[in-house]
């Protein structure tokens, strides 16, 4: 081991989805003078440049050295280029993020072990599709032994990788995501927010925060709109995130078409300051299909915004009593719960209270002191 350690987290790209973030939030809330701190980001993307200059550029203004490969449109290829970065950098510990990374940053872990590269893999999300798509679950259960420790978002995640890939549950810790609190619990002035916007004052908010896409669920809530309309016209409905793939947005887009919602719903792209759009809205909704952890539910509790969600995954361990839960594709349930809270604001700022309480648990600064004590206990040498 050197003598400052060297810790490089992997991530598959920097931008859209919530792992770039949360690994940005972790990495702020670690100590500085503790040791040296890397990125190795697996593809650099072309697309949605207003979302990952940004992004990288935060990384920087941390301290953390960012790298990329020189080529990324081959596996093999990019597991190479960490095994160099490994040794270059002389790495002490490998923190893994997420489903790729997981994969291709064990491989080169495990390939510079002689080294004494310590491993850690941290789940964020149900696999199973992934895994399934590209038959790639005999690469977690190979890995598995060479992995020094096991982190998951949520006690769902953590129950799930470990029947999946075939290890004791009590090998996987649980380390809830962290949220930059302090961002949001800033005071904004919602009339001029919603100004700017070009809401009037009598219009009711419903929004989504997150990546346009199957396991996010925006059609449910698409589905659910006319109902929501029925019984509170003056309702509109607003979709911030970028599509993961170029066709998602036009299919969302036409639906809404069919739907007869006009200009009832905007979607809103990529948006950097996230906190400004919770603060317009009334009621978030949160109709995923599988979800790990939940983002977007942390962040809209923190800002004490009425949530309507499914309880899939990890959602139920985050929210608790702070959010409303409906049938997974239901839209009538999902119309009606939001429909009850906008027509009930006095209930609708209880569970926003609630929430707010809640969302105490998951400051960033306190994920960051377990994920030290953690590379503490790996750099001394101890067991699990």
């Amino acid at each position: 081991m050197t003598a400052r350690p060297r810790i490089a987290h992997v991530i598959n790209s920097l931008g859209l989805g919530g792992v770039p973030q949360l690994v940005c939030q972790l990495l702020a809330a670690l100590p500085r003078d503790g040791h040296d701190l890397l990125l190795y980001v697996l593809k650099s993307y072309p697309d949605h440049p207003e979302a990952r200059l940004p992004q990288a550029e935060r990384f920087r203004e941390l301290g953390v050295t960012v790298r990329f490969p020189r080529r990324d449109e081959k596996k093999f290829h990019v597991v190479g280029e960490l095994c160099r970065w490994l040794q270059q950098d002389r790495i002490d510990i490998l923190h893994t993020h997420s489903y790729k990374p997981n994969i291709y940053g064990r491989l080169a872990g495990t390939l510079c072990r002689s080294q004494g590269v310590r491993i850690i893999a941290h789940y964020h999300n149900h696999y199973d599709n992934k895994w399934e798509e590209d038959d790639s679950l005999v690469y977690e259960q190979l890995l598995a032994h060479s992995c020094d420790r096991f982190l998951a978002c949520s006690e769902s995640v953590g129950r799930h990788v470990a029947e999946r890939i075939g290890i004791a549950a009590d090998q996987i810790r649980v380390v809830l995501n962290g949220i930059d609190l302090e961002r949001f619990r800033r005071a904004y002035d919602r009339r001029a927010l919603r100004a700017e916007l070009g809401i009037a004052e009598e219009v009711q908010v419903v929004g989504m925060v997150g990546r346009l896409c199957r396991q996010k669920a925006q059609d449910v809530l698409l589905q659910a709109a006319p109902g929501i309309l029925r019984q509170c016209p003056d309702t509109l409905f607003l979709l911030a995130g970028a599509a993961d793939e170029p066709t998602t947005l036009s299919q969302l887009q036409r639906q809404a078409f069919e739907l007869g919602l006009g200009n009832r719903v905007r979607f809103l792209g990529y948006v950097s300051d996230i906190p400004r759009v919770y603060a317009a809205l009334d009621v978030l909704a949160m109709p995923s299909r599988w979800e790990g952890f939940g983002l977007a539910l942390a962040e809209a509790m923190a800002m004490g915004v009425p949530v309507v969600a499914t309880p899939v995954g990890g959602i139920p361990e985050v929210a608790g009593d702070g959010a409303l839960m409906v049938a997974p594709d239901a839209p009538a349930e999902l119309a009606e719960a939001i429909a009850g809270l906008l027509a009930d604001p006095a209930r609708a700022a209880a569970l926003g209270r609630v929430g707010s309480v809640r969302a105490e648990r998951f400051c960033h600064r306190r994920i960051g002191r377990e994920v030290q004590d953690i590379y503490r206990e790996l750099l001394a040498g101890n067991a699990p």
